[in-house]
């Protein structure tokens, strides 16, 4: 059995960071072909349709969640927060977090986590034998958010079956389970500081991509302080814990306005580049598409139980983006009757937006606006309404929350079991008084400005229509319908 270190044995440039320093077994893991696939996934999907230079991939994404769990775990090492097998663990688990990413990423995960939850419904039967009849309406398909077939639990299942991450780990004494249990979060409730440093509001994985995307995208959301965010991170003892697992990671509170930009950089990030307008609506109709190229079983992997299967075979390297989308090109040759698709894939190929015909944002402590609230109980009721206004069958629409952090600022500890937040209380951000020695949550704190926004969820509704060729299309008729349905 070897025995792993820390000692780099190699060094990849970045353009984010400079060089990231790689251990030998880091450079195992790396050159394996599963974890090479990753280049083939891009990390946010089709936002480069909005923001063209937004082509970086899942697998520097990774190595940079490598590199800042490299100075967290550095940083704590000589604070004595944590030992140098920790490190190794952790490092690992970073790296491999995001080995169980499908397709075009978050937007594959939702395809078939869709697929599974309905594999057993009549409707999805009429659509896989093609039939023109029944088929299930555009916007039940893009407004789809599943999460049945999470990427962090087939990652998971990837690293405890895959014939060469698991020799590669146990060669050097990793056990791959909990090298998972780390990245999924279910270790959280045997260590909570692995949980923190890998699945949490302020994690690595977190870090990385608000830095990365934002470098990537040209925005500047992600201007965060790194180097002095990571110097305020700590190992303390929370008595409050069960004996043996009582060590907890937190912020010292001195520095707690770090922090806070993080959290409030995330946020603008999600608002105004994840969940941009164009890209949402974009994504919901390829959502569309890709779910009726699975359900008719036109790619590599039509099921999550296919792809489990698949995991040790050369088929699973070409489960990524461009082999997506030769099956979808492929898909619209061979199909004669399936002609919602073959419009999809027009619009996808040429790169027709769809046009969003309403919106409506809304943030809110306890109850949505009572217009917001009408149109939402609409849609998800009553959509049929929805195709009579706006005179057509192809639209679609999204209900997209976004939330400051993981818990409002009247969470007491002593409700973790009435309320069943356990995972919630783990994953919120905690700061240390190093005069009272006191652990408490960002949230709590009522002179910080998290305190007041965790308790609003921001939430937007967005629908769009898909344009016809050589078909008139009144916009401000259509807006105005809809407006005279919330009110009504």
């Amino acid at each position: 059995m070897a025995k792993p270190d820390l000692k780099p044995v190699k060094y990849i440039n970045d353009p984010v960071y400079g060089g990231i320093p790689i251990t030998q077994l880091e450079l195992e893991l790396i050159d394996t072909p599963i974890f090479q696939r990753l280049r083939g996934l891009r990390q946010l999907a089709k936002v480069n349709y909005v923001f063209p230079s937004a082509e970086h991939s899942r697998y520097v994404h990774s190595l940079g969640v490598l590199y800042i769990m490299g100075l967290m775990t550095e940083h704590l090492l000589k604070t004595e927060g944590i030992s140098e097998e920790d490190a190794i663990k952790m490092r690992v688990a970073a790296l491999l977090h995001d080995i169980g990413h499908y397709p075009l990423s978050h937007l594959g995960e939702a395809v078939y986590g869709y697929c599974k939850d309905n594999e057993n419904a009549g409707n999805i039967i009429q659509i896989a034998s093609e039939s023109n009849e029944d088929v299930l309406p555009l916007y039940e398909l893009s407004s789809s958010h599943s999460k049945s077939a999470h990427h962090e639990h087939l990652g998971k299942y990837i690293v405890m079956n895959n014939d060469d991450i698991k020799q590669i780990l146990e060669k050097y004494g990793l056990n791959p389970e909990e090298i998972g249990t780390i990245f999924t979060g279910e270790i959280g409730s045997r260590n909570m500081v692995y949980s923190q440093l890998l699945h949490s509001s302020l994690d690595a994985d977190r870090l990385d991509y608000l830095l990365r995307d934002s470098y990537q995208t040209g925005v500047k959301y992600g201007l965060v302080d790194l180097q002095y965010l990571i110097r305020l991170l700590m190992v303390v003892t929370d008595d409050k814990l069960t004996e043996g697992n009582n060590k907890v990671l937190v912020c010292n509170k001195k520095g707690q306005h770090v922090v806070e930009h993080f959290l409030m950089s995330r946020y603008f990030h999600y608002s105004q580049v994840i969940f941009h307008k164009t890209n949402a609506a974009f994504e919901g109709m390829i959502k569309s598409m890709y779910i009726k190229l699975v359900q008719n079983g036109k790619f590599v992997y039509n099921s999550l139980e296919e792809i489990r299967k698949g995991i040790n075979s050369d088929n699973f390297l070409n489960f990524n983006d461009s082999s997506l989308d030769a099956a979808f090109l492929s898909y619209y040759k061979s199909t004669e009757s399936n002609e919602e698709y073959k419009k999809l894939y027009e619009m996808y190929r040429d790169r027709i937006r769809p046009k969003v015909v309403f919106e409506m944002k809304d943030l809110y402590d306890e109850n949505s606006s009572s217009d917001f609230s009408a149109l939402k109980w609409q849609l998800k009721r009553y959509p049929e309404k929805f195709t009579d206004l706006l005179e057509t069958d192809r639209w679609g629409y999204q209900i997209i929350p976004i939330t400051i952090e993981k818990i409002q600022s009247h969470y007491a500890l002593s409700e973790v079991v009435k309320r069943n937040h356990d995972e919630d209380l783990r994953e919120a951000v905690k700061v240390y008084d190093t005069d009272t020695k006191i652990i408490s949550y960002l949230a709590e704190d009522k002179l910080s400005v998290i305190n007041k926004l965790s308790n609003y969820k921001s939430e937007f509704i967005r629908i769009y229509v898909l344009e016809e060729k050589d078909k008139d299309y009144d916009y401000d008729k259509m807006h105005n319908k809809i407006n005279e349905l919330i009110k009504s």
